[in-house]
Parts: structure tokens; sequence; C-alpha cells
């Protein structure tokens, strides 16, 4: 019977003569339910995203992704192709004419159709690979109830779709004087060439044997022991995982403790770390990991029990974290410099200003990221690219005084972490050998140090630690020469 209704269609529409009037529609495959917030509210204040997973689809578009708890981790609808098409139930709160940025994959020259009521425009890519534009033509919108769609507009070759992003085209020099009020100053990052940086926590072990029951680690820990070795080996900066394989936060932090009391510690380690660091003038950057390896903790911080998270739920946890992070800031305050929040795909869509103002609470200055892995920066709402893997041995971006002027983290202050002995990034398993440094010598250090510092950014060598804060001699051995040669950290005035 389908297959008759389209053959009738069809053979009506060639007896029309050309430029005929017709009522007949052609029937398109029905899409799947709209996710999340249906409809999605467009605030003319705001930046607004239409996620690409949440849309209704066409049957059989994948997301990419692995699986995780919840199915917490989303990235990108993948293999989008000329048949397929999105739809987003929106209500528009003002009418007029809103800008349209695009987080795609895509080669040069494919070209993108975006429809709403009244009104449509085409984005070409203008790079090949993933990119974060915007289309030349603003699209007119009427306040209401309505649909935007899209789809390719030609037979280019598929392309993955994160998001588009619609803002309001009259608000639009509001919201970049906001971004750049936001932002805080990165003279350090800058200037320090490199810091280190460690995934050492309640998950860690010793070299030999089982680790100690949570909070041992955080109890025992010789935060003066380790931040010598810091001052040895001339890091301007520590990078410290309060949280990572397992989210066990070392300080007793009560938005934390309301919901999970047995992932936190009575001992304020962090803020002995960061009270000792503070003496050497040694910046701190906290690295944060939300848990989502855990469902217990995903459930206790709002989380619904099921791999189609809701919208009300997720605002729930979008709320509980922001409290963790404002606690957090006012607890620590100057003393904690900066933050890097890890998976940026769960983080993404979120209100990121207000999210970024709870992140800075206590310290207007504090410079924030978060990772979004090998996609386009995930908003402008943020201080610096977090460079997962990005070891600053040659300088593939194209900046201005440390800044990204060009490509998908344009406006970041570039940065890099990256493993510098290993295996790994921490140390999570029993009775793991460390090892040495590979393909680093201590003036290769020396030299790329000097090149960082005079193209004004860092980068932060990641070294694996154990439980008792003890590392590879190796490691430590050639960064205390390289800190010596360049008369940082405790040989700053030798």
């Amino acid at each position: 019977m389908k297959k008759l209704n389209i053959l009738i269609v069809l053979y009506l529409c060639l007896r029309l003569p050309a430029g005929a009037q017709t009522n007949i529609s052609v029937i398109t495959p029905a899409l799947t339910k709209q996710k999340m917030q249906t409809p999605v509210i467009i605030n003319p204040k705001v930046i607004n995203q239409l996620f690409a997973p949440d849309a209704a689809r066409s049957p059989g578009i994948k997301e990419f992704g692995p699986e995780s708890n919840l199915n917490a981790k989303r990235f990108w609808l993948t293999q989008f192709n000329k048949r397929d098409l999105l739809r987003w139930q929106v209500k528009v709160n003002k009418s007029g004419a809103y800008l349209v940025d695009f987080l795609v994959n895509a080669k040069k020259g494919t070209r993108v159709t975006v429809s709403g009521a009244s009104s449509q425009i085409v984005f070409t890519a203008g790079e090949t690979g993933w990119q974060r534009s915007q289309a030349v033509d603003a699209l007119q919108l009427s306040a209401g109830i309505s649909s935007i769609t899209m789809q390719l507009a030609d037979t280019a070759s598929p392309i993955d779709i994160k998001s588009i992003e619609l803002i309001y085209k009259a608000e639009n020099a509001n919201i970049e004087k906001r971004v750049q009020d936001f932002k805080g100053d990165p003279t350090w990052m800058k200037d320090a060439g490199y810091g280190i940086m460690t995934q050492v926590g309640g998950w860690a072990y010793p070299k030999n044997g089982d680790k100690k029951p949570w909070p041992g680690f955080a109890e025992d820990f010789d935060v003066k022991s380790f931040v010598d070795k810091i001052r040895d080996m001339g890091g301007k900066y520590l990078v410290w995982s309060a949280t990572w394989s397992d989210y066990l936060f070392p300080a007793p932090i009560k938005a934390i403790a309301e919901v999970l009391p047995n992932r936190v510690s009575k001992r304020d380690m962090l803020g002995d770390l960061i009270k000792e660091c503070k003496k050497y003038n040694i910046r701190v950057m906290l690295y944060y990991h939300l848990g989502h390896d855990h469902k217990d903790v995903l459930l206790a911080k709002g989380w619904k029990d099921s791999t189609e998270e809701g919208y009300n739920t997720r605002q729930v946890w979008l709320n509980r974290e922001a409290k963790i992070f404002t606690e957090i800031g006012q607890r620590y305050g100057k003393g904690l410099d900066a933050i890097f929040l890890d998976d940026g795909c769960v983080w993404y869509p979120a209100d990121f200003e207000k999210l970024g103002a709870a992140l800075k609470t206590g310290n207007p200055q504090r410079l924030i990221c978060y990772n979004p892995w090998i996609g386009p920066s995930l908003t402008p709402f943020q201080d610096f690219y977090c460079g997962e893997g990005f070891d600053g041995k040659q300088t593939p971006y194209e900046i201005r005084d440390g800044l990204i002027i060009k490509g998908l983290q344009r406006g970041q202050q570039l940065f890099g972490n990256f493993i510098f002995d290993g295996p790994g990034w921490g140390i999570n398993k029993p009775n793991t050998i460390i090892r040495p440094p590979r393909n680093w010598t201590t003036d290769g250090i020396v030299d790329m140090t000097r090149r960082l510092q005079k193209e004004r950014y860092s980068v932060a060598l990641n070294l694996l630690v154990y439980e008792d804060g003890s590392i590879d001699q190796e490691s430590y051995n050639m960064l205390k020469e390289v800190a010596q040669k360049l008369k940082r950290g405790k040989w700053a005035d030798k």
C-alpha cells in the first residue's frame, strides 16, 4: 500500500503542468521522538543550543560514542546524509533574526540547510574537519511554537553533527561583551612554560600491594613532601585531580556530603595542598571528573535510572554541580587558580554562563575549561583549551600571544597536558610499574620551555604518582636537571 501511494503521488505530479499549484505533499518517514526539552525554549538573551542527539530524527541515524553509565557521555550524530532530517520543536520568545552557529564535522564546501516556519538559510562548510562556524545569513523566526529542521542541501559526503546554536542577532553584541567580561587573566599560564599534573587520589595504589580504604589516602597524604618534589622539578603550577577514576573528593565539601557522604574526607587535604603551594608561588589547577563511571554517583546527584535522561533531572544534576563548585570557590577563593572539567560531552548542552559563574565563585580571575576531546569548543564562556594529549613539541595552532585565533578552539588560551612517563594517566591498578619517559631529554625540555614562554602558552607534564606520593626516579631526575638549568622552582635563586 505504501509503495502504491508513492507511485500515485509521482504520477499525479508528472501530470501537472509546469508551475501548477498543488496541495499534494510527499509524506516523509516518521521521525523519532524529540528528547529532553519539548519544545526547546529559545531565549533571546542567551546562546541557545539545539543538540542534535536530542532532535526528532530520521530512523537509523547513529549516535557516536561508547556506552557509559546512564548514557551520560553523549557526543554527536554520525554519518548524517542527504536522506536524513533533524527537527526540533521550539518555542521562540522573541521574533527576529537569529545567527546560526554550526558544530559539525564536514568536508569543505558541504552545504547544510536549516529551515524555520518562514525562513531558510544555507550554511557552507569553510574547511574540512570539525568546526564551529557561523552561517552567513541569519534565520528569521517568529514568536511562538514552531519547528526548525536541518538537512544536507546536496548529495555531499555525510557529516557528523553535534548541534546548531541560535543567537538573537540584536543581542549578539551584549553576549560578546559578557563573554569578554567573563574571561580571567591567563598571564600566569602564558608565562609558566610547564607545570606538573598528576591523577593520584583515593583510587591510587602503592608500588606493591593493596591500597588504603577511603579516606585513608586523603587523611595520610604528605602534602609538604609532595610539594617539595614539585619545587625540585620546577613546576610553576600543579594540576591536581580531586576526582578521576573514582569520585573521592579529598575535602569536606558539604554539597557533596549531602548526597554522597562516604565520598568526601574529614581532612581538607586539598586546602592543605593549596596553602603549601602558595608558600612558593606555585599556582593550583583543579582537575574535576564528575563521576560518571559510577552509577551511584550519578543517581545521587539527580540523574534518573534510565538510558534516556530527562530534562528536569538534568537540571537537578547541573544545579547540584553548581552548588559543589560554588562551595569549592568560596572555600579556596584566590588560592584556586583554575578548574579543568573533563568530559565536555557530558556537560553539553548547558547554561555555561551560569555554570561558569559558579566555577568562578571567590575568584573572578580563575580560569576554566571544558574538555571537548577532538570536537569543537563547547562554549565561549571558558578561558582556555584543555589540550588533552598535546605535548607542546610543535605548535599546530594559529596563535597570537598564546591565544588561539583560528579554528575550532578559536578564542581560547592554548594549553596542553600529556602523559610524560606512563603507561597511563594514573595508577588505579595494583602492582603498576611506572614506565620512564620516552622521547624526552633534558635539553629537549629546556628548549621547549623557552619556546613555550616565547609563544606564551604552557603544557602540564602528567607524572604517575603512587599512593604515598612517590614518583619515578628517572622522571624526577630529568625534570630536576631541567629546573636547575632554567633556574626554576627551588633553584630560582641558586
